[in-house]
């Protein structure tokens, strides 16, 4: 994955409304969401098959009420 491709995905994700994906893992390609599913590896090479040569970058959109903890 090129950085420049990389960081565009990354910069689309930090602005993207991801509230309809909760629960989900996103897969973000040409800085879009094009796909979403509960299965990482799913959603993954369901891309990769339909975007081939694209970088794809994926994220778990946490559901509401889900904790982070720091333990240190």
């Amino acid at each position: 994955m090129t950085t420049k491709k990389k960081l565009s995905n990354y910069q689309y994700f930090l602005k993207a409304d991801t509230s309809g994906y909760e629960g989900q893992w996103i897969a973000i390609a040409d800085a879009k969401i094009v796909d979403h599913g509960r299965k990482a590896d799913t959603v993954y090479y369901r891309v990769k098959k339909k975007y081939p040569g694209s970088d794809i970058s994926l994220a778990k959109i946490p559901r509401e009420g889900d904790l982070i903890y720091d333990l240190f």
